[in-house]
């Protein structure tokens, strides 16, 4: 039981520091959803590169595969803006993308993303992102929520 004690101090602890994004930085996230009824099981996979070019715009490119009766292979360019305070775990954003869906079929089209989010900070590098999206396509609107982890590449002050 001492060691469980010692063991969560520490990461209490080490999961204190400031944990935001910074100019330069590069994320690789993956994120998932997930969707059952009595008609259909439906998933997303997300894999999301980005780079921050500033403290708070974040740019990137996700391929995401979508799990059901078949799956399909869709490719994505997104930004993001996160709302940054001091010395904050939680760093909340808002986003929209442009994809390309079922690539590689005859039946591929287009569609524009609008999103939401929050990213909390586990330690100065990871951090888990949870948040709703709506995605526009011809025809149909969808809306998902996503969770998913994301690691960050960069200096640390």
């Amino acid at each position: 039981m001492r060691k469980l004690i010692i063991l969560l101090s520490f990461m209490i602890v080490a999961s204190g520091a400031m944990a935001q994004q910074q100019k330069g930085d590069i994320q690789i996230q993956a994120q998932g959803s997930y969707f059952s009824n009595e008609f259909i099981d439906f998933g997303f996979l997300y894999f999301n590169a980005s780079k921050f070019v500033t403290d708070n715009i974040e740019i990137g490119v996700s391929p995401q595969f979508s799990f059901s009766t078949v799956t399909t292979v869709t490719l994505s360019v997104f930004s993001n803006y996160s709302f940054l305070t001091a010395d904050a775990k939680a760093v909340p954003y808002l986003g929209a993308g442009f994809s390309i869906y079922d690539l590689g079929s005859d039946t591929s089209t287009s569609g524009f993303t609008l999103k939401g989010g929050l990213r909390y900070f586990v330690t100065e590098r990871v951090n888990i992102d949870f948040g709703p999206s709506v995605i526009f396509l011809s025809g149909s609107n969808l809306f998902v929520i996503n969770a998913g982890l994301g690691y960050i590449f960069g200096k640390r002050g």
